[in-house]
């Protein structure tokens, strides 16, 4: 009987533990007007020099907080992929709105600094060619 008390106790303070670390990976930004803000990372999927620059200002004029612009793994992305890290699909979302295209999907992630990984396709290419650096 008392071992199994123990076992429920360890496995509960394992599961506090466990949420704590994945709330505190998690970094709660609010904007100057108090708002909460959704932190993305913003990768150039389709090759155009400077895509992920004005995609990056495009959302950070919306009020995301851009953390990081860089390549995606490869420049072979038709279609915008939205990647929702933290279970919320909301703020991805969010971010297809902004963009009028993106495919959103969920990829939880509890190491990920970031909320929402945007990967600019050719069809969100299309959209941003005419907006200036």
């Amino acid at each position: 009987m008392i071992v199994a008390i123990k076992a429920v106790v360890v496995a509960f303070v394992l599961l506090v533990v466990h949420l704590a670390y994945q709330t505190a990976s998690l970094v709660d930004v609010t904007g100057p007007s108090g708002e909460t803000t959704v932190v993305v990372e913003v990768l150039n999927g389709c090759g155009q020099k400077g895509i992920g620059d004005r995609a990056s200002a495009l959302l950070s004029d919306q009020g995301f907080d851009v953390m990081f612009v860089g390549n995606a793994d490869d420049f072979q992305y038709d279609r915008t992929l939205i990647v929702d890290r933290t279970g919320d699909l909301s703020k991805a979302n969010a971010i297809a709105d902004v963009l009028g295209v993106g495919l959103v999907i969920s990829q939880l992630s509890a190491a990920s600094y970031v909320e929402a990984t945007l990967v600019v396709g050719n069809d969100a290419a299309r959209v941003l060619a005419g907006r200036a650096r």
